[in-house]
């Protein structure tokens, strides 16, 4: 192996390790943190490794969440509002990411379809447009999304929270959707109009059965993105029956105490399902990338 091929394989995985570090050593420490105690968070210097092993800020969330006050206190454990709703908060958070990713996947296909195969005056800038629209910061739009929400009487609703984040899911889901269906032989197309079917049959019995790996990458994308998001649930929700796991967790933190143990055990549980999710789904995400990638 010549001296070149060396010192780039080095590099190449020097540069791994550092991404690596990077991007999975806050996780990993968010992990050892949620095993301490309270004092050895706050302790100086910190301590990376739990020591003891301490599941007490699970055990809060779990207990609290799955059984009720009287239990919880004869088991001679401690358990917070928070805990108690943090089930529901759960749910919320599934409710609205499952129902952005369906419905986004089943707009998006049909707006992607006819960019990708239709030529038509200002295809481009629609398409740029789409993009712009979503470039606009979530916070410059918080006060209009929230005064409008509440003068409908849309406030404290899971409904309202789909709307507001499909809203920001959409134009990606169309991006990436039009660019899989670009890879998609147009003659495939051409025979199914020589068989007699229009457009919208040709969507629906070729592209979109063709389109599988695409559609699940976009839904993951949407569930992703989704999933944790804190703003507009942190504006929109008033009461436990529309809370959602990320306004839940940063409710630990009160005027009177913050738990920081239990914050970060709430953030790990809160990662779980995505991090699942994504796993379970890898093959379909990294086919349906690189073949949207592809240009035939």
């Amino acid at each position: 192996m010549k001296r070149n091929q060396v010192i780039r394989y080095i590099l190449l995985y020097l540069a791994s390790a550092l991404f690596l570090a990077i991007f999975v050593g806050p996780f990993l420490w968010m992990i050892g943190a949620s095993l301490q105690l309270e004092r050895q968070l706050v302790q100086v210097p910190a301590s990376f490794w739990p020591d003891p092993v301490s599941l007490a800020s699970y055990k809060e969330i779990i207990y609290g969440a799955l059984f009720d006050e009287s239990f919880v206190s004869t088991e001679e454990n401690s358990s917070s509002y928070q805990a108690r709703i943090y089930l529901v908060s759960f749910l919320n958070s599934a409710i609205i990411a499952l129902s952005v990713a369906f419905f986004s996947v089943v707009f998006g296909a049909y707006a992607a379809y006819p960019i990708a195969r239709l030529n038509f005056h200002g295809k481009h800038a629609l398409l740029f447009s789409i993009l712009v629209v979503r470039l606009v910061p979530a916070l410059a739009l918080a006060v209009p999304i929230v005064l409008f929400a509440k003068q409908m009487g849309m406030h404290d609703n899971l409904v309202t929270l789909i709307f507001i984040n499909m809203s920001f899911v959409l134009p990606y889901t169309i991006w990436l959707l039009q660019a899989y269906f670009k890879t998609i032989p147009k003659e495939l197309e051409d025979a199914a109009r020589m068989d007699g079917c229009n457009r919208f049959q040709i969507a629906n019995k070729i592209i979109i059965p063709l389109s599988i790996p695409g559609l699940t990458t976009a839904a993951i994308l949407a569930f992703l993105l989704s999933w944790g998001e804190f703003l507009f649930a942190l504006l929109i929700t008033e009461t436990e029956k529309s809370y959602t796991s990320t306004v839940v967790a940063g409710m630990f933190a009160t005027d009177l105490n913050v738990s920081y143990a239990t914050i970060i055990a709430a953030g790990v549980l809160a990662v779980i399902p995505p991090v699942a999710f994504a796993l379970f789904f890898q093959k379909y995400i990294i086919s349906g990338l690189l073949s949207g990638a592809v240009k035939n």
